[in-house]
């Protein structure tokens, strides 16, 4: 396999410095340069997926698995090129591209994929949902000469976090964020994966002194008993296994419990069950953050 693409990469590598069509772009795994407009792309992630999409890029290859439903179409009009953790080297070595867009869960495979063809990661850190997002949407519009698009996206989504922050900050809105999977739940706060609801939304965090959560792998896990006592005015619920495809709903009936009906959240009707495929597999697209938005708007509907 590597073979193949050692072969791939000293006949398809980098376009020349001298080459006046030639864009320099900077992610986290470094700098890459491409060509301007690339015409064979691969796609590694939902989230660059759902960006070509916006800008009107049909990509030659795609993960099929786990897509919204806003581009299962891709699975007809794209050659499948592998799952989340684990690209398909000799497939995508076959399709040719001029470019290929990797995200978070690739970055460790980075120098194994750019041998194949160019290759940039789109990368959003615990924290920085936005700071990253707007990174990211700037790389491919200066690789697809799509700036003016991306720029006006970006004010109309600024905005959007402006307006619900000033809500939520002038309602004094305290918010917990939790994320059920199976028979565990974890809370994710201020610097997590999903610290966009305390950032750029502007809801302060619920917490407790009376009952520690525990480290785990998917956030800190706590119980029911730590939601009670945190008394949170909204509670944004994130059903994993809805997410990756393993259950429907189960996170929502797990919540109707005396507990949980206890909190102002639920007294309120302020349990939101977020869109676990933007949330989770989709984050930093442009449709994924609009449906990110809408959900948290949610709170503020009489």
């Amino acid at each position: 396999m590597f073979l193949c693409v050692m072969l791939f990469s000293a006949s398809h590598g980098a376009v020349a410095s001298g080459n006046d069509n030639s864009v320099t772009v900077t992610h986290i795994a470094g700098k890459t340069e491409i060509q301007t407009m690339p015409k064979r792309v691969v796609v590694l992630g939902n989230a660059g997926l759902d960006i070509l999409d916006r800008f009107g890029i049909k990509p030659v290859g795609a993960l099929h698995s786990l897509l919204p439903a806003y581009l299962t179409k891709y699975k007809a009009e794209t050659t499948h090129t592998g799952s989340f953790h684990e690209p398909d080297y000799e497939t995508i070595y076959q399709l040719k591209p001029d470019l290929i867009i990797a995200e978070n869960r690739m970055i460790h495979l980075y120098e194994d994929i750019s041998e194949i063809a160019p290759t940039v990661v789109l990368y959003v850190d615990n924290g920085q949902y936005w700071q990253d997002t707007e990174h990211n949407w700037r790389m491919l519009a200066k690789i697809f000469n799509k700036q003016t698009e991306v720029e006006a996206k970006i004010a109309t989504i600024t905005g959007q976090f402006e307006a619900i922050a000033k809500q939520a900050k002038g309602q004094n809105l305290r918010a917990i964020m939790v994320m059920s999977s199976g028979s565990k739940v974890s809370i994710y706060n201020k610097g997590s994966r999903f610290s966009v609801l305390f950032d750029e939304f502007g809801f302060s965090e619920a917490k407790t002194n009376y009952v520690n959560p525990i480290r785990g792998i998917h956030g800190n896990l706590i119980s029911f008993e730590y939601i009670a006592n945190a008394k949170p005015d909204v509670i944004f619920l994130l059903d994993r296994e809805q997410a990756v495809g393993i259950g429907q709903g189960k996170a929502q009936a797990k919540f109707d419990n005396p507990m949980i009906n206890g909190t102002p959240a639920a007294k309120n009707g302020k349990i939101i069950m977020l869109d676990p495929n933007a949330w989770y597999l989709t984050g930093g697209g442009m449709t994924a953050t609009e449906h990110m938005i809408a959900d948290v708007q949610q709170v503020f509907v009489p």
